[in-house]
């Protein structure tokens, strides 16, 4: 009898933990917070959706296979939360890979993933950024890092079913109906940074954008002691114009450089690193053509959006105000309004001209670019002086030798 005991209490204590694990299973399926499943989608129920906070590369790669997504926007956050894959521009089939954090490398990764699995990319939208060009302390020119690849399926696929922190998710996806605050991804990959707007209620955007331009003072006053990363630039572009363009005839590649508010190109010029800004602009250009003569039957065109101009020089509620802005969240990311005008020119039929926001560069045009921003820039300057005037001294005090109290 004792023995029976036993083995009858074992057998009911492995089917009551199958239970469990069943229905936590079939309750992260429900709630479908990593938009995996598709078996239900309700308004109120789980039609919205919490910003994946693992395997977000995972997710994401997943998602734009289920999708069927030919055209992909790559880059980093700038790009997660700037570029609406639902745009009409881009007339469907398109998916947001976008992902915070993260450099050229990974956006290199995720195309080679799905070339791997027969996914060709009929249209690129990519990201350049000037601050994954700047190099770290201690970090040589040149360093190659391979693409990391995604996690093997076996092992995400069962730890975003049956892990707690895909029962955490789904217990998030049904809280967060009816918020209109909480951080959430779209069907497409698209982080429209709801959370942001309890931010700007509890402080305003004009300490948003000194908190990010203080931040971003500290990190270019370090790069302006260490060096671009030339060769490492020339390497990720060349890897991310083979993988867009080699045998995929027809395809197009959007090659864009963001488009930063004023602020942060002030901060630039205090810090000293307008001239590493431009040159590396022009390494964009040279690989550019480079890669037009690799991949002729391509349409590989670069985008420079950055400038003074009247999107650029957007300006900036003045402190304690409730005033609000349309095109950035802060200086280094756009709202997805000023994405739409970035897609809008880039898929125009015709390239924008010399003194249009998002000048399509070529060797020829070089240097009327140079001086629209310089042009923009003083129109800048003279509407805004305290602008310049703040980027200086942020990087004047960013620059001045830490005193430790004791």
């Amino acid at each position: 009898m004792d023995n029976f005991s036993h083995h009858g209490y074992l057998r009911t204590l492995a089917l009551t933990m199958l239970a469990g694990v069943g229905l936590v299973a079939a309750l992260v399926v429900l709630a479908d917070p990593y938009d995996l499943y598709g078996i239900l989608r309700a308004p109120g129920v789980n039609a919205l959706k919490p910003a994946p906070q693992h395997f977000r590369n995972e997710i994401k790669l997943a998602r734009a296979q289920q999708v069927s997504a030919t055209q992909f926007l790559v880059g980093n956050s700038r790009v997660e939360v700037g570029f609406d894959p639902d745009s009409p521009q881009l007339g469907g089939s398109a998916y947001n890979l976008g992902l915070a954090g993260t450099g050229t490398s990974v956006a290199i990764g995720q195309l080679q993933y799905l070339r791997s699995l027969g996914v060709q990319p009929r249209r690129t939208v990519a990201g350049m950024d000037f601050h994954d060009a700047l190099l770290r302390p201690g970090e040589r020119e040149g360093t190659w890092y391979p693409p990391a690849q995604p996690a093997a399926a076996w092992r995400w696929r069962f730890e975003t079913l049956f892990s707690l922190g895909a029962l955490r998710a789904a217990a998030a996806t049904f809280i967060m109906q009816g918020d209109g605050e909480a951080e959430t991804m779209t069907a497409r990959g698209l982080n429209p940074l709801h959370q942001y707007a309890k931010y700007v209620r509890n402080d305003g955007y004009y300490k948003i954008f000194r908190q990010r331009a203080e931040e971003n003072a500290a990190m270019l006053t370090r790069a302006a002691g260490t060096g671009l990363d030339r060769e490492g630039t020339r390497k990720k572009l060349r890897a991310l114009l083979d993988v867009a363009a080699r045998d995929n005839p027809g395809a197009e590649v959007h090659l864009m450089v963001y488009a930063y508010h004023a602020q942060l190109l002030a901060l630039y010029e205090a810090s000293g690193l307008w001239p590493r800004f431009e040159e590396w602009k022009a390494i964009l250009l040279e690989e550019v053509e480079a890669g037009r003569a690799r991949f002729p039957q391509a349409r590989i065109v670069l985008y420079d959006f950055s400038g003074f101009g009247d999107f650029n020089c957007e300006a900036i509620p003045a402190p304690g105000s409730q005033g609000t802005t349309r095109w950035y969240w802060e200086a280094g990311h756009q709202k997805p309004a000023l994405g739409e005008e970035m897609l809008q020119r880039m898929l125009a039929p015709a390239p924008a001209a010399a003194g249009d926001f998002g000048m399509a560069l070529t060797a020829q045009n070089w240097e009327r670019n140079r001086q629209r921003i310089a042009a923009e820039r003083a129109r800048c300057a003279a509407a805004q002086p305290e602008l310049f005037d703040e980027a200086q001294q942020l990087v004047a005090r960013a620059a001045r030798p830490q005193r430790w109290e004791q």
